[in-house]
């Protein structure tokens, strides 16, 4: 995710954080520091919203574990403002897989919550609710508690039926046992959706505009969502050669071709990202249409395509999966075109976003013939 950088690694998996979050950690210390004046304050409420991500990246990892080993690879989580996020690199085929780890994460907070209620009462917590933590007032055991408290809000937050949180995943996930993945999710995203209406009415009267924003992430993430599902539907079963059997032969250049015959390869030509491979055929690099247009109007002066091609793109096979590898890595790449490789490494053609396009025509057209 742009923005991101890493903090650490564990469990195979790369921890980020976006850099919003210390925005976020800037604006509740003003706020602390402003209403008490008080240095501690000011650390502990900053302390205690660390600790809230922390309880939040255990979630993930609850999410991202159980995942790992239903056999799905999670390259990373991303700490942002309003949360975490755990990416996925495939989604789990089978209903009850996806409930499987939806749950994870709220029951790791209910566990983290069962811990600190039992510390608390080890420093004289009470459990009677939520607890002071003003310094001049608060004791180890009500700091304990209020950790506690935090955990079971977690937990019972995303457990709210709310796609895409985890208690509308696990929602659709037993709705798809029975009405399929298509129409389950759909079922899902409009009961988020209006969840989400109601967070936003509540937010916006009660001045809490954090819940606002939730809200307006939730509904425009179960409408993602939904649309994301019903493509992959569409793309089920189809490879990346049956998208580029219809393509124009792919023009490639060479690393000495000029920076003039390549501008003018866009300009003039129907293509517009280029292979770029050497002598003897091998695929070295890639340049786009923007990086060329950009270079255009760029004070610096380009020579050849040498001068301005990237070298880290990623590619894929013509057997590939269509939804699972092939669009997946133009959207991770943010590349508008991608190379499509042999197993032997010899360049075949492109995959690009147009490609993906034509899977619904593709799927129309099997639907017609009957198939």
């Amino acid at each position: 995710m742009g923005g991101s950088f890493k903090i650490g690694r564990a469990f195979g998996i790369d921890v980020k954080v976006h850099w919003t979050f210390f925005l976020l950690l800037l604006v509740f210390g003003y706020s602390a520091y402003s209403s008490s004046e008080s240095l501690t304050t000011t650390l502990i409420t900053i302390g205690l919203i660390i600790a809230l991500f922390v309880f939040v990246l255990l979630h993930e990892f609850g999410h991202s574990l159980v995942a790992q080993r239903l056999g799905i690879e999670i390259p990373d989580i991303t700490l942002l403002p309003l949360g975490g996020l755990a990416r996925m690199k495939s989604m789990p085929e089978k209903p009850l897989d996806e409930v499987k780890i939806a749950i994870a994460g709220p029951l790791v907070n209910v566990v983290l919550a069962a811990i600190f209620f039992l510390a608390s009462f080890g420093f004289g917590g009470e459990g009677t609710g939520t607890p002071g933590i003003m310094p001049n007032r608060g004791t180890a055991g009500q700091i304990l508690e209020y950790l506690a408290l935090t955990n079971l809000a977690l937990a019972l937050f995303n457990m709210i039926p709310a796609f895409p949180m985890d208690g509308g995943r696990v929602l659709r996930g037993l709705l798809a046992t029975r009405l399929g993945n298509v129409r389950a999710t759909e079922i899902s995203a409009s009961i988020g959706q209006f969840f989400a209406f109601l967070f936003f009415l509540s937010g916006i009267f009660t001045g809490r505009f954090l819940l606002a924003l939730i809200a307006i992430f939730i509904f425009f993430g179960a409408g993602g969502e939904a649309q994301m599902v019903r493509q992959r539907e569409t793309m089920r079963g189809l490879s990346v050669a049956d998208v580029m059997g219809s393509r124009r032969r792919t023009e490639t250049v060479s690393p000495y071709h000029t920076f003039g015959q390549v501008l003018d390869a866009v300009i003039h030509g129907y293509q517009e990202d280029f292979p770029v491979v050497d002598e003897d055929g091998t695929l070295v690099g890639m340049i786009t249409r923007n990086e060329i247009l950009a270079a255009a109007h760029s004070p610096d002066r380009y020579s050849t395509v040498r001068d301005l091609m990237r070298t880290d793109f990623p590619t894929v096979t013509p057997e590939a999966d269509l939804f699972q590898e092939g669009q997946r890595l133009l959207q991770e790449s943010g590349m508008r075109a991608i190379p499509v490789v042999s197993a032997s490494g010899e360049l075949v053609g492109m995959l690009t976003i147009e490609d993906i396009g034509q899977a619904n025509l593709l799927r129309g057209m099997d639907h017609r013939k009957g198939f």
